[in-house]
Order: C-alpha cells, then structure tokens, then sequence
C-alpha cells in the first residue's frame, strides 16, 4: 500500500471546490488517486463500453440515454454522492454502457483521490475509443501518478492518433485536446492561440471549452489579461461555467485584481468544495502569514481527496511557515511515494518561501525540486529568480537561460534575460560592503552621492540595530522603470513601485526613469536600504507590513519630509470602517483592495512602528526583531517584546491612531479618485481639492480656504494669509497644487514678502519632499543674498529630487566654493562634466586648480595629463602642467 495519509470521511466544511456541466468532464483539476482503493465499493467495470456515435452532423454532441441528477451533485462538490448515484445508473445498463458515463466516472474518483481506479478506467475507454481527447487524459493521470514512462508513451500516442486519424478533428474537444498537446511538446503558444483555437472558436462560436481552452493557455504563460478575456468569452456563452469562472478567478488573484473577491464568492456559492477557489483562498492565507487558518482550509481539502498534490503542496509550505520541519518532511515522503517525480510540492513550499522573502531557503527548495524533476522548468526558473535575489548573479542566469532554452515561451524568463543582457551598458562600483550597478551615462552623476548615503546609513544602522549585515550588499539603480520592475519581479508595469529589497539586493528606479519630480531618489534608496538590516537581523522572516513600517519610520527619522503624508484621499478608507490593528496591516500589502489601500498600509505601518518605539521604547522593538528571527510570529514577538498584551498593544495603537488622524475631521467626506496612486506619486499636484468638487462642501479646512479665496480677490492679502495659515493648521498634509501652504508662497512673492517667503518656502521643503520649483525659488533667493551655507544644503536636498538639473549643480558649485568644501566641490566638478560636455575642459581644469592649491601635486598631475590627452591644444592645462612639473621639481630640490 502506498505510504498516503488517509484521512476519515467527515461532513464537509463550507467552502470551495470545481463542478461539472451536463454530463461533460472538463475539470483540470490537481488531482490523484489511492491505487486500488475503488475495489473496496464492490463497484465493477464495465464490460463493454459503447463506442462514439456516428452523426451526421460532426460537431454534434454525442447521445445517451437521459440520467439522473448526478452531475447536479457533482456540480455543487458532493462528489461521493455524485459517484455513487453514477454507479448506480452504469449497473443499471445490462451491455454496453455509454461513453461519456466511464469517462465522468474516472473524473469523479479523480476528485476524490482514487487515482489507480480512474486510470483504469480510462485505460478501457483508451482502448474503445482511441480518441487525443481520451489517451490526453489518460496521459496526464500517468503523469499524476508519477507513471513518468506511460505519460510520456500516452502523449506520443495523442499525437500519433491525431496525425492518423484526421477524423476525430470534426470532434471539437479533440481539437482542444490538441491544442494542449501542441503546448505540451513545447510549440508556440500564440502560433496555438492564433491557429488551432482561433479556426475551432471560428468554426464554432458557442463552443465554450474552446474559450476556457485558450484561456487556461494564456494563463499558464502568464498573459493574465488575454487568458481573463477568454474566460469573460465564455461566461458570456455559458454563466454558469465553473471551468471558466475558476480561471478568472485565478486571473484576478495573479494580477491582484480587487475583483477577485466576487468571483471566489460566485464559485463558493455554487460548490463550497470548489478545489480551485480553495487553493486560491489558502494561497491568500499564506500571503498574510496565517499559515494555521491556512492548514484548517488544506486539511479539509484533503479529506475530500487526500492525494491533492496541489493541496499537499501547499500542506507542505503551510507547515515550513510554521517550522513543523518534521511534519513537512514527513509530507514530503508521502507525496515522492505516491509520485516519486512531484517536485511540485518543492517548488510550491520555494514559490510561498520566495514570497515571503525567504529566498535562500527558497532556493533550497527548487534545487530539491530539481533533483527530483529535472525536467521541472518552472522549478528551474524559479531558482533561477532566487539566485539572482540572493546577489548570486551568474548563477541565477544560468539557470534561467537552461529554463529558457526549455521553454522559449516563458514571458518572465525571456523579459529577465533581456534586462541582464542589457546591464552591458551599465557601469559597477565597489567600495567597502556595497557592489553599486548604475547606467554608465549617469554613474558619475549618481554613484558617489549614492555610495556616500549607503555608507552613512550602514554606520548608523549597523550600530543601533547591532547586526552585521552579510554582504556584499547588491544595489541596482535602472533608467527604465520596466527593467527595474522585471528585475525585481519577472513583468513589467506597477508604476506604483519605486524600489524593491531582498535582503542583500536593492533594485530601485533611478530618477531618469520616472516622471519629473516624483520622487526623491534619497529617500527611496534609504528606505530600502533599512530594509537590508530589518530583513537580515530576522532572518528574513519578518512580514512586509513591519518591515515597511520600520522603513517609513527611520525615513522620518533622516529627514521631516521624508516617509509617508496623511493624504487626503485616505479619508475615503478611513470612512469605511474601523481602524486596523496589528492583524489588519499585512493584509494591506498582500492583498490591497487598490493602490490607494497599498499606499494607506503604507502609512499606517510607520505610524504603528512610530506608537510603538514611543510608547515602549526602541530596545522592545529589537527584541521583537530578535524573537522574530527565532521564528516567533510578529505578534507574539511585538507583544513579548513590549511586555504586553496583543489586546493592549492593539487598544494603545487605535487610541494613537484616532489621534493621529484627528485632522481628517476638518476635511469634508471624500469620495475616492478614480486615479488616486497618480496623486500619491506626485506630491498631490494632479488631485486637488478644486478638481474633485471637495470646495463645494463643508468643514473647517474647505471654510478657511473660502475665506481665503474671497480675501484674495478683494486683495485684502493680511486676511488671505491668515485664512491659509488657518487651513494650513487645519490639514497640514495636503500637498495638492492648490495646498495652502503653497498658496501662501504665492502670496508671498506676489507681495513681495521676503522673509516670509523664505519661511514659507523652508516649510514646504521640510514637508514635501518633492517640490522641485520650491527648492529652486528659495535656493535663488539664499544666492542673492549670498548665504552659501543656506544655499548649499537648498540646493543638495534639491539634487535628491532631480540630480540632473545642470543649473542646480552649479548652484551648488558656487556654494561650495564660496564656503571653502573642496572636496564636495571636486566631487561636483566631476558631476558637471558628466552633465555639461560642452564645457567638460573647464570643469576639469578647474578640479586640476583646486588640487594645486591644496598642494596635491601627484593628483593634480595625474589629472591634468589627462585632461590634456582629451583636449591636447588647451593651453591653460598645458600652463597649469608646467607649473604643476616646476613645483614638483623644487620639493624634491
């Protein structure tokens, strides 16, 4: 007897599973079988099956006697039930018995893990009706049961009868049968799409399997948004398809799809046994950490088929969250003896230990995955993204470019070895723990700035977390958002993203990749960098809502402007309903209802990472870091490490919040924007108050701005200034175009108001960390009143938001000349001739003077030879040279 844990028949819970149509077996269920164990019913095959009907009409369904209401059963998950009442009406045929009622047969102990008995039962329909729709089927149950030959021999077979018999084409699940086929052997899905279903789907318009055919083909390759539109094709022909609901359903949840919801209650609705809606509802689980809730959900999944290698596979990663490692092992040595080729249950535990950036062990998984399926090319690609998560970057690629070579069709493997084919053009640089990748064109602008804030932040977090990060520490700054997003995660898109950590590798944009004036790169690379320590001193194991609420908080300790604002728009959610606790925050980051509830998780974790240190102090939050690593669960380590009560810890948060968010009482409701994360990514400046109607309506801030609009245009300047302030104070965080502080800049130049406008200008720079044109307006006005020191710092927190700007960089020339810095002015001596090739010779002759008159000769030489192999006829270089040789000459005199 197989080694299976078999698990007592109990009543089934309320949840999900696939169910039937008519009398047609289309599931693609993760499905297996206890050899032998169907013996046990008394239940015996048929003797003879009866063979496919000949029609007139080719593409006619075949005929059979009408049946009961097993399918009905079937349908809405009560798949015993269903068997039983199938059997029932097979005894009552005294000849041949219908086709279709073995082949549903097979389905049924498919579902309910009898996977020997199914086999054989397709074995005698193979036999009658040597069809591809057939010995397919029959193939992937080998294939199932770990029978590597016999899949293997049966897909031959498929293909062979296709080629034979061009005949069973008139069938149209046949055609589907081949086009699964054609995929299996590796040909091109598009070439699939565009010809075996494109001609089936045009020949027959409502033959729904053809829609949920091609669009279980587009997903499996990835392209979400095509493989949903098929599906949304064949709920249109047939609405109550649970095929092609499930798809959609799993459509939505790999694109985060706030739909997702809906279409899991609409298959649950129908079977609470569904087993796709299932896994997808135990995948969500494990997202949040909730591994227990999840193992309740898989046990129950088991018990309807206890050999689910979907559902094992999962068991599997539930428990290595959970570190049971004796019974996760234990799983695994049940499944290699049911198949000893599953290396799905591997490659699913490495997949959720990736998710949760766990990436060596993930990538001990899919090696363990690979050694029992070499041939496992998903496995393959997967180790290969961990590889290169874990800074291992020629390792990763080989194992991506074996992935690609066995499958060409692999979006996320092609778009990664096209962006690391790409990294030709972009330049490295070491220095201490950090290996830096930077476009060669901006290296000399970027590099020792970035460099330079990677090193003060090691020093202080190294110290005040006291760790020892293992390095090299990878970061990877992009000119293209797309290769950052690819690099990151294997697709395109999410503008959303700014930068990404994995614990030793930092991917980020570079500010040439972005809109201008959308971010500030500074904080971007600072955040992620926290990320690096958080990550490292717990192993890892911490969940992202922590970790990104420690980043924010240690971003608002750098610098005031950094971290996250209380936007406006989150007023909308926080109109919704209560506010979070602990066990609330990570759902907003795995399974965000929008980019705007993805930003407001954002903020609130800094503001619980923020309540926290200031409620119980920075050394509870170490040792919660520190249990955290011993794998304690973040509420328990964070309750532990504050020596109190989840409860209180929860209520203590909720009261912070309510003060916190006090202010959002002086705004009038708000309905969300139909394009918030625009907004968010802005500074605000493209959803203001005026665009979304809020003026029209009541509270203290839309009063105060009233007022003050009705004072401006009286000119009465003293009380429009004063109604600002008032709606300043009122709503500090709004950061909109029309924000009162920014209103206030205006009314100050328009004044001529100059210390304020100065003041006010100093304000919006410590608020906004964004607001380019208010660093150039004050960072002038500091110049023509020659405050250098001033000007200095204006114009380097301005080059954190656009560290192109060449008038800027000059600005900050002139300052560092004026108060002395000659090394930071060197430094932008060199970033300018980086910028402004027209004059690179001055520049450099100019970093040539500064090093003679701090008599640094050998430097000085090295670099004015230089200068005078790139421009041979500059005479003054040829002057400074000899003087440089002359002095020289007389210190060794």
């Amino acid at each position: 007897m197989t080694a299976i844990k078999v698990v007592p028949n109990r009543p089934f819970p309320p949840l999900g599973v696939m169910g039937r149509r008519g009398g047609a077996a289309r599931s693609r269920l993760a499905s297996a079988a206890l050899g032998g164990l169907w013996l046990l019913s008394g239940w015996a095959l048929p003797a003879q099956v009866e063979p496919r009907p000949a029609s007139r009409d080719p593409f006619a369904p075949p005929t059979i006697q009408p049946v009961e209401d097993y399918t009905d059963l079937w349908r809405r998950g009560s798949y015993r039930e269903a068997l039983a009442m199938l059997e029932a009406q097979i005894s009552s045929f005294s000849g041949r018995v219908p086709y279709t009622l073995l082949q549903n047969r097979a389905e049924l102990k498919l579902e309910i893990g009898w996977v020997d008995s199914a086999i054989s039962d397709m074995e005698k329909l193979v036999s009658a009706i040597p069809e591809p729709v057939y010995t397919l089927r029959l193939a992937l149950m080998y294939q199932e049961r770990g029978r590597k030959t016999d899949y293997q021999a049966s897909l031959r077979r498929a293909l062979d009868q296709w080629e034979r018999s061009r005949q069973y084409g008139f069938y149209a699940e046949n055609r589907v049968a081949v086009a699964r086929i054609a995929e299996l052997i590796g040909q091109n899905p598009k070439t699939i799409l565009g010809t075996l279903f494109a001609s089936l789907i045009e020949s027959r318009p409502g033959f729904v399997p053809a829609y949920v055919g091609a669009g279980d083909l587009a997903y499996r390759k990835f392209d979400y948004a095509l493989a949903a539109d098929y599906y949304q094709k064949a709920l249109a022909l047939e609405p109550e398809n649970l095929d092609a609901r499930a798809g959609l359903a799993e459509c939505y949840w790999k694109s985060s799809d706030p739909r997702l919801e809906a279409e899991l209650e609409a298959i649950v609705k129908v079977n609470p046994r569904h087993p796709r809606a299932r896994a997808i509802q135990v995948e969500l689980l494990l997202d949040v950490g909730r591994a227990e809730q999840a193992l309740e959900q898989i046990e129950e999944a088991l018990e309807v088929n206890p050999v689910s290698l979907r559902f094992r596979s999962l068991e599997s990663a539930a428990l290595f969250l959970l570190d049971r490692k004796a019974e996760m092992e234990q799983v695994h040595e049940e499944v290699l003896a049911f198949n000893p080729y599953a290396s799905e249950v591997f490659r699913t535990t490495g997949r959720i230990a990736s998710r949760h950036y766990r990436f060596e062990e993930a990538a001990r998984f899919q090696r363990r995955a690979l050694e029992v399926e070499p041939e496992d090319i998903e496995a393959r690609a997967f180790y290969g993204f961990d590889l290169l998560r874990l800074g291992r970057e020629d390792e990763g690629r080989r194992e991506l470019e074996l992935a690609f070579e066995a499958d060409k069709y692999n979006v996320h493997v092609f778009n990664m070895l096209k962006v690391l084919d790409s990294l030709i053009r972009y330049e490295a640089r070491e220095r201490g723990p950090f290996r830096l990748l930077v476009p060669r064109s901006e290296a000399p602008i970027l590099a020792e700035d970035a460099l330079a804030l990677l090193e003060r932040a090691y020093a202080r977090y190294t110290e005040k977390y006291r760790i020892e990060p293992e390095t090299p520490i990878h970061v990877q700054i992009f000119d293209n958002h797309d290769d950052f997003m690819v690099r990151s995660i294997g697709l395109p898109g999410s503008i959303g993203y700014m930068g990404i950590c994995f614990g030793r590798l930092i991917t980020m944009d570079s500010p040439s990749a972005r809109s201008k004036w959308t971010m500030n790169w500074r904080s971007v690379l600072w955040h992620e960098f926290v990320h690096v320590i958080t990550l490292q001193k717990t192993r890892n194991r911490m969940p992202r809502w922590l970790s990104e609420g420690i980043s924010v908080y240690e971003e608002t300790q750098e610098a005031r402007a950094w971290g996250q604002r209380m936007d406006v728009q989150y007023k909308a959610l926080i109109q919704e309903g209560t506010l979070p606790g602990l066990s609330n925050l990570e759902a907003y980051f795995t399974q965000a209802k929008s980019p705007l509830h993805l930003m407001f998780g954002y903020f609130l974790a800094g503001e619980f990472v923020q309540f926290y240190v200031q409620t119980y102090g920075f050394e509870a939050l170490l040792k919660a870091l520190d249990q955290i690593g011993r794998a304690g669960t973040a509420e328990a380590a964070l309750a532990a490490g504050a020596n109190r009560s989840l409860e209180a810890i929860d209520a203590g948060f909720r009261d912070y919040l309510k003060r916190r968010l006090a202010n959002y009482e002086n705004l009038p409701p708000i309905r969300p924007s139909e394009r918030p994360l625009v907004g968010l990514l802005d500074g605000g400046t493209s959803v203001t108050l005026a665009r979304q109607g809020w003026t029209e309506q009541g509270g203290v801030f839309n009063e105060a701005m009233r007022r003050a609009n009705e004072a401006w245009q009286r000119e009465d300047w003293a009380q429009a200034g004063a109604e600002l302030e008032r709606a300043h104070e009122a709503f500090p965080d709004y950061m909109g175009a029309d924000a009162p502080l920014r209103r206030l800049i205006g009314l100050y130049e328009k004044t001529g108001q100059r210390e304020k406008l100065k003041e006010a200008l100093k304000r919006e720079i410590d608020w906004n960390q964004a607001d380019y044109p208010a660093c150039q307006r004050l960072t002038a006005l500091l110049v023509e009143e020659e405050a250098w020191e001033e000007a200095v710092r204006a114009a380097d927190w301005a080059l954190g938001i656009d560290p192109f700007d060449l008038g800027m960089r000059q600005t900050l020339l002139s300052g560092q000349l004026r108060i002395g810095d000659a090394e930071g002015a060197m430094r932008t001596l060199g970033q300018l001739a980086q910028l402004d090739k027209a004059r690179a010779a001055d520049y450099l002759l100019r970093r040539v003077q500064l090093l003679v008159e701090a008599e640094r000769w050998e430097p000085a030489r090295r670099e004015a030879v230089a200068l005078l192999e790139r421009t041979p006829h500059f005479w003054e270089a040829q002057e400074l040279l000899l003087r440089i040789d002359e002095r020289r000459t007389e210190e060794r005199q």
